[in-house]
């Protein structure tokens, strides 16, 4: 295979292994208790909406309310890490298990999706973690399911309706078109696990966006003619317990469950935990029939779908239900008091409130022309305080790279946003899993290879775009100096790190 054929090959495997969603253990959290974070999701969820409609200049405001929700949603998701679960990741508002790089280093050994092979891209990402909403535990993926899957659930929802179909046939449509695709490529192909956690999150999401603006008191409204929120998003709205993965069990293929059900089997002594028992009761009172439910249930009813209850812990443990000793909840850890502000003012503080980095990012790379090089660069961003960037940050500011190679150097300007873990220290980026670069890249061959011929020099634009911790780099650059050939080259490569 020649360099080309290899740079398209391996950007196909990373896109395919890593478009699957990101992997959640909500048993890794039984018997410890956890503050419920509703008032500040809330809070953030409120500030968003409103930073949305403020994002509209005076002179010109948005013509529908449609135009708002779509501001709120590209201020909330980027690529399958969104800002809203990395915010959730990482404020001092929001409890959570694990909870930062320590604990998080020992969760990703540990938990549900630790045994897999070494090959296995989606497992290159970041496991998340628990938190607890409206008195339901469930990773903070959901959150991203909720704005980003759920709004182009919402987007199929609308476009059947203007086809003529009925609200409920829409919805209906809408929502087996998402259980399809979680059975293909965003799912069972890429990572061996169908989530029907994630189905539910995607549905509310759906709900959600209808919320905004299609029913009859929308959360925004027009007084006058201007936009305003109606009412405050309230968030329990839309958590069910079956958005806890331990509550409402995935679907695995055959060698993805190998590696599962043994670790599942070791939280067996866990269900008659008084925490555990006390928490499965809540949610068996509170759980109701979905729609996402149903179309599950006609799936397996019609063969087209294994059924997930054989997957969960009581199937695995032998269990009946209800198990377990005395009902006695945790008592939930005190939250940090937020003094005379509200939780949104508090909300907005922790985003204001930030300390500037000079983070170093490297990269290792299979290019074309340079054949192999090694990257360093220096990037100028911030971060809230209170952040600890050993668990997954955003990182967005310009930088300078210089990257030397067998087949020539490259000098490079450019400006990136890429969210990753740092080291210790906080200087050094260890691990980048989704981001994008953009480049003004000089070049200068000093081998002839076959490829470029040496001593030429070239100027042009290149992307880079880091995914589960590997990347991949494109580019078109423009022979400036006096030498015959050629005036265009293609530049390309695959590699690890940024």
């Amino acid at each position: 295979m020649n360099l080309r054929g290899l740079f398209i090959g391996s950007v196909l495997m990373l896109l395919a292994g890593s478009s699957a969603a990101l992997e959640t253990d909500q048993y890794w959290a039984w018997g410890r208790s956890l503050a419920d974070s509703t008032e500040a999701v809330n809070a953030r969820f409120n500030l968003e909406l409103e930073r949305a409609l403020a994002s509209f200049p005076d002179h010109r405001p948005p013509k529908s309310c449609r135009q708002i929700a779509a501001a709120f949603r590209s201020r909330m998701r980027f690529i399958l890490l969104h800002d809203f679960q990395i915010w959730a990741w990482n404020s001092e508002w929001v409890d959570r298990i694990p909870d930062g790089g320590d604990e998080q280093r020992k969760y990703r050994q540990t938990n549900l999706y630790s045994s897999h092979p070494t090959i296995d891209t989606g497992t290159w990402m970041p496991y998340t973690p628990t938190i607890e909403v409206a008195g339901v535990r469930f990773g903070t993926d959901k959150l991203g399911h909720l704005v980003s899957s759920g709004w182009n659930q919402y987007a199929s929802y609308r476009r059947r309706i203007a086809s003529g179909e009925t609200p409920e046939e829409a919805e209906r449509r809408a929502v087996q078109r998402g259980v399809v695709e979680e059975s293909l490529i965003l799912g069972e192909l890429a990572s061996g696990v169908q989530a029907i956690a994630d189905l539910e999150a995607n549905h509310a999401g759906l709900l959600f966006y209808r919320d905004l603006c299609d029913v009859e008191d929308p959360v925004l409204a027009l007084e006058g003619n201007r936009w305003i929120i109606a009412r405050p998003v309230d968030i329990g709205d839309y958590v069910t317990p079956r958005w806890d993965e331990s509550y409402q069990p995935s679907v695995y293929n055959k060698g993805r469950w190998r590696k599962v059900k043994p670790v599942l089997e070791g939280y067996c002594d866990r269900l008659d935990h008084p925490q555990v028992v006390a928490m499965r009761r809540r949610y068996r009172e509170l759980d109701r029939e979905s729609l996402v439910g149903s179309i599950v249930a006609e799936r397996v009813a019609g063969g087209k779908l294994a059924d997930p209850a054989q997957f969960g812990i009581e199937a695995v443990c032998g269990a009946t239900v209800p198990v377990g000793r005395e009902v006695v909840e945790n008592e939930a850890p005190p939250r940090k008091p937020i003094g005379s502000t509200t939780m949104k003012e508090a909300v907005a503080s922790e985003d204001e409130d930030r300390r500037g980095i000079m983070l170093g990012l490297g990269g290792l790379h299979l290019s074309y022309p340079q054949v192999v090089s090694t990257s360093l660069a220096v990037m100028l961003s911030s971060q809230p305080v209170t952040y600890d960037c050993r668990t997954p940050c955003i990182f967005r500011g310009p930088f300078v790279e210089v990257e030397p190679g067998l087949g020539g150097g490259k000098l490079s300007l450019g400006w990136s946003r890429v969210t990753g873990k740092t080291n210790r220290s906080g200087t050094f980026l260890k691990a980048a899993f989704i981001g994008v670069a953009y480049k003004l890249t000089i070049l200068r061959t000093w081998s002839d290879l076959g490829w470029v011929p040496k001593n030429r020099t070239y100027a042009g634009f290149e992307i880079g775009v880091p995914v589960a911790q590997a990347n991949i780099g494109f580019g078109l650059l423009y022979r400036v100096d006096d030498g015959d050939g050629k005036k265009w080259t293609i530049t390309g490569s695959v590699g690890w790190g940024f």
